[in-house]
């Protein structure tokens, strides 16, 4: 659930309650230990620890908790379901009105309404080791410090030059993450089914330096051409690395397995677009 979000701990326990009566073992992660010391027969275990446990997660929180929980997707992939206790909840498709209708359905129907979405896997090289290997659900993102100037970044498509980009950073998205930092930032919408990742350049100093989309089969690699102060790379808004002169970063699909979004019952892509982003309207 959502950290320190009373709201959020409050319905997580009414659903808990409703789970545990229909005979389910229910987990919690260790950081929700205080918000649920009234619900007995649970168990509390780590975050980490939870794609070991359990066979579905239900998440409450905004897309922030829900990519959290998705992150743990690395070595099995598990169903999750996204009831939005944020704003924008794009990850987190059910409403909090609409959780105990769609468990419902879930529980009697016993059949889950699955979005699979791909992932992408990035490697960042430091002096020929390979210092961090992680998965993004949304997106990577190379940006520059708070008073760093322009960054340049050269960047690779199977090992053939493709451009070399001057901007205040650069994304890559998947088509998940294609509605999120990415739009914001002139990209297209990419509907989640396709096989593809997005590379759009942030705030480009240079008008013909635009939007990229490439098949995700790519192996796509970036490194810095011009640093001229503090470079982060972060993942999903998540997690982060500082990055030096001579990095290097590969970007490829995440062959292992996709994950799975529980979707919410009546509600399409479009009408999610246009529920979220008012997309067509006026």
């Amino acid at each position: 659930m959502k950290h320190r979000h009373e709201e959020a701990a409050a319905l997580s326990l009414e659903v808990a309650r409703l789970l545990l009566n229909r005979g389910f073992e229910i987990f919690f992660c260790d950081e929700s230990r205080k918000q649920i010391q009234s619900l007995k027969n649970i168990k509390i275990i780590k975050k980490q620890d939870l794609p070991k446990h359990v066979d579905f997660i239900i998440v409450f929180g905004g897309d922030g908790t829900y990519l959290s929980a998705a992150r743990l997707m690395r070595e099995k992939t598990l169903p999750i379901l996204g009831v939005n206790m944020g704003t924008l909840g794009f990850l987190t498709e059910v409403r909090k009105e609409e959780v105990y209708d769609t468990l419902n359905r879930i529980l009697k129907q016993g059949v889950l309404n699955l979005s699979e979405r791909a992932m992408l896997e990035v490697k960042v090289i430091r002096k020929g080791k390979t210092i961090l290997k992680d998965i993004v659900v949304n997106d990577a993102v190379v940006s520059k410090g708070a008073i760093a100037r322009i960054i340049g970044v050269r960047m690779n498509v199977n090992g053939q030059w493709a451009n070399s980009i001057r901007a205040d950073g650069l994304i890559v998205s998947t088509p998940t993450g294609s509605t999120a930092y990415s739009v914001a930032a002139g990209g297209p919408i990419v509907m989640p089914q396709m096989g593809c990742m997005v590379v759009t350049p942030i705030c480009p100093h240079g008008l013909t330096q635009r939007p990229l989309v490439l098949p995700d089969d790519v192996k796509l690699e970036l490194t810095l051409e011009h640093q001229p102060g503090h470079v982060f790379l972060t993942l999903d808004g998540q997690d982060g690395l500082d990055l030096k002169d001579g990095d290097w970063i590969q970007i490829t699909r995440f062959k292992k397995h996709k994950l799975k979004i529980v979707q919410a019952p009546n509600r399409d892509y479009f009408s999610l677009l246009r529920e979220k982003l008012n997309f067509g309207g006026k």
